[in-house]
C-alpha cells in the first residue's frame, strides 16, 4: 500500500473518532491508531491545515463550520439532474459486467442507475446504496446490503458494522460513483464517513475500480478526500467531459470510455 493512502486512512480514522465524539486526544488517537505521537500531531497538523479539524492543546476538536451537508431538496435535485448522461454512463458501465461477477457498488444517483440497468446476468453486488432498495432491479441481480448506520443523505449506510463486513469480502470490480474527480485529489466526497467505505472497497478488489462521473464532476472538488487517482483503472463520463481533462486522466493511466 502506497504510503499516501496509509496517511490517507489514518486521516479518515482521526475524523471519524472526532465526529464521533466532538474531540479527540492524541493519547487516544496513539491507542487507536498505533502510530507514535509524532505521527498524530503531524497529522493533526495536516488535517488541520485544510480547515478539517481545530488543533488544541493535547488533541483536536470540531471547526466551527464541521456540519457541511446538503439540503433535502439538494439532495433530492441529485437524482433528477443530468438524468440522461447518468443513465448512459450506466448502460455503458453495465456492458462490461460479466455473469458471475461478484461487484462492490457504493452509493450515489450514477450507481443506482447502473443497479437499475444490470439485466440478464447471475451477479452478486455488494453494497452501501440504501436507495436502491426502492428501485426495480432485475431478478437474477442479487443484492446484498452492507448494513450498519443509516444516512438519510445520500441514503447510504456507513461505520465500523459496514467496514466489518466488507473486510471479509472480495469483489470483481468495484464501482465508485463520486462527487467530484479531480486530477490532483483523486475522488472528493460531501459525506466524510463515506471515504472509509469507498477505500475499503477498492482495497478489496481483485480486479478494475471504476468510477462513473458524469462531466460536471470533473475537476470538481467536494470536502473530503474519498480515493486517490492512483487508485482508479477506470473512469466512464459523458461527451462533455473536457478533453483536456480526459487526456490528463489518460496521463495517470486511466482508461476514460465515453457514454
Amino acid at each position: 500500500m502506497a504510503n499516501g493512502t496509509i496517511a490517507n486512512n489514518r486521516h479518515l480514522q482521526i475524523l471519524d473518532a472526532l465526529y464521533t465524539a466532538g474531540n479527540v486526544s492524541v493519547n487516544v488517537l496513539e491507542d487507536l491508531l498505533q502510530v507514535s505521537k509524532v505521527t498524530i500531531r503531524r497529522d493533526l497538523d495536516f488535517l488541520d491545515g485544510k480547515g478539517l479539524l481545530v488543533r488544541t492543546h493535547g488533541g483536536a476538536t470540531l471547526p466551527p463550520n464541521q456540519d457541511i451537508k446538503l439540503s433535502d431538496e439538494d439532495y433530492a435535485k441529485k437524482d433528477i439532474v443530468h438524468v440522461q448522461e447518468k443513465r448512459r454512463i450506466a448502460l455503458k458501465c453495465a456492458s462490461l459486467i460479466k455473469a458471475q461477477d461478484i461487484l462492490f457498488i457504493n452509493s450515489g444517483s450514477t450507481t443506482n442507475f447502473l443497479l437499475q440497468s444490470i439485466s440478464g446476468k447471475q451477479i452478486k453486488v455488494i453494497t452501501n446504496n440504501a436507495a436502491s432498495m426502492e428501485s426495480f432491479i432485475d431478478d437474477k441481480v442479487e443484492i446484498l446490503f452492507l448494513g450498519g448506520q443509516y444516512l438519510k443523505h445520500p441514503r447510504s449506510f456507513i461505520g465500523e458494522f459496514a467496514l466489518a463486513t466488507l473486510r471479509d469480502m472480495y469483489s470483481t470490480h468495484t464501482i465508485l460513483g463520486t462527487n467530484g474527480i479531480s486530477l490532483e485529489k483523486g475522488l472528493t466526497t460531501t459525506v466524510y464517513q463515506e471515504c472509509s467505505i469507498n477505500q475499503a472497497m477498492i482495497q478489496n478488489t481483485h480486479g478494475k475500480v471504476i468510477v462513473l462521473a458524469d462531466s460536471t464532476k470533473m475537476g470538481y472538488i467536494s470536502n473530503f478526500i474519498s480515493a486517490p487517482l492512483e487508485s482508479i483503472d477506470i473512469v466512464i463520463t459523458d461527451d462533455k467531459c473536457p478533453p483536456e481533462f480526459k487526456a490528463g486522466l489518460e496521463r495517470a493511466g486511466i482508461e476514460v470510455l465515453i457514454a
